[in-house]
């Protein structure tokens, strides 16, 4: 008799069951444990956060504390977070920004060099390109950009124009998506694009969490002469379920000098190399 394939509502169900143990799970683990796809997993968070028993984050699934969505205080459920998993549980923006901070300021101070008075460049939502803005301050450059954040950061500065793209506000990551940037875009010629994202493989090239987020770096990619991908030692290796582009479209990666001592990961920037991808790593301190 042929074996009967378990529901989705059942392994949502042992999903729940799970996160009431460690509150945040990884999906690869869940992966395994069910012996199903990234992919059906991630379809499973989705159903279970449009449930609101469940809360989609960077690289797995959290539970939602009920407790305190009626007002109690949250910084108890957080504490709840297996320390092993934190790096991987949703945070602000802030959290992100600070999160391998010194690789990620090397990795955008390198960036910035590749920027010249003149230059026409787009900045993603990243808090990776983010950490870019000090350095560019004083270049005579045009900025577009479908960050908030990122556009915050020029507005004092005598220096630099910007092109804040319109659209949907995408309030988690303060960036701006939807269908009115194929419209600004196609109007913009830009030299240079900064882009950095949650995943980077050979295989699946750059990777992002969300579609939208994915389809707005392809439009910036589609809109730019040249692609300049950032991205710290621990995204490589990684992906998420949406490729934002392969790697045959991306001119030059910067990393940090940490991607050299991982033997993985350096055998990554040495495939993509060979293909015709500029590997351009930070100084070792």
């Amino acid at each position: 008799m042929k074996e009967m394939k378990e529901l989705p509502y059942t392994r949502q169900q042992k999903i729940l069951e799970q996160l009431n143990k460690s509150d945040c799970v990884k999906i690869e683990q869940l992966a395994k444990d069910f012996n199903v796809s990234n992919m059906t997993i991630y379809r499973d968070i989705l159903q279970l956060e449009k449930s609101g028993d469940a809360l989609r984050v960077y690289g797995g699934v959290k539970a939602v504390n009920k407790t305190a969505q009626n007002g109690s205080d949250e910084s108890s459920a957080q504490s709840t977070i297996p320390s092993v998993l934190k790096p991987y549980c949703d945070s602000t923006i802030e959290e992100r920004f600070h999160r391998e901070i010194e690789a990620k300021r090397a990795i955008a101070k390198v960036a910035a060099s590749y920027v010249k008075d003149g230059d026409v460049i787009a900045i993603d939502p990243s808090t990776t390109t983010l950490h870019m803005c000090p350095y560019l301050l004083n270049k005579k450059i045009t900025v577009v950009t479908t960050s908030m954040s990122v556009a915050l950061q020029f507005a004092s500065s005598n220096h630099v124009d910007i092109i804040m793209c319109g659209g949907r506000v995408r309030k988690s990551a303060l960036s701006i998506v939807g269908a009115l940037l194929p419209n600004i875009l196609k109007r913009i010629r830009i030299n240079k694009c900064f882009l950095s994202s949650h995943g980077f493989t050979f295989e699946h090239g750059l990777t992002d969490m969300t579609m939208e987020e994915s389809d707005g770096k392809k439009q910036i990619i589609d809109s730019s002469n040249e692609v300049y991908v950032l991205i710290d030692h621990t995204k490589i290796n990684q992906y998420a379920p949406f490729v934002v582009c392969e790697v045959e479209e991306v001119g030059r990666i910067i990393t940090d000098y940490e991607t050299q001592k991982i033997k993985k990961k350096k055998e990554i920037m040495q495939q993509c190399a060979k293909i015709g991808c500029k590997v351009t790593y930070t100084r070792e301190k």
